[in-house]
């Protein structure tokens, strides 16, 4: 539809609105709910992947800066 003006003396020809209508509904996405919940399940997923990779690399982090802190006070942790 973008390539349609603003024009309100415009008018569609029937092949033409034909055409629209047709690739409007071929163009429709197929809304199945097991597929928006496979869709949520991997959101859900990824999520909770990314949550522990970021403990992961804040753990890392704490090690690496315990370990440069150790070496410049001589305490233990």
């Amino acid at each position: 539809m973008s390539e349609l003006t603003l024009n309100h003396t415009a008018r569609l020809t029937d092949a033409l609105e034909r055409d629209l209508l047709r690739g409007a509904l071929e163009n429709q996405p197929n809304a199945h709910p097991l597929t928006s919940l496979k869709k949520a399940g991997q959101t859900v997923i990824a999520a909770v992947a990314a949550v522990f990779a970021f403990i992961d690399e804040v753990n890392d982090s704490m090690n690496k800066a315990r370990a440069a802190s150790s070496r410049f006070s001589g305490s233990q942790w």
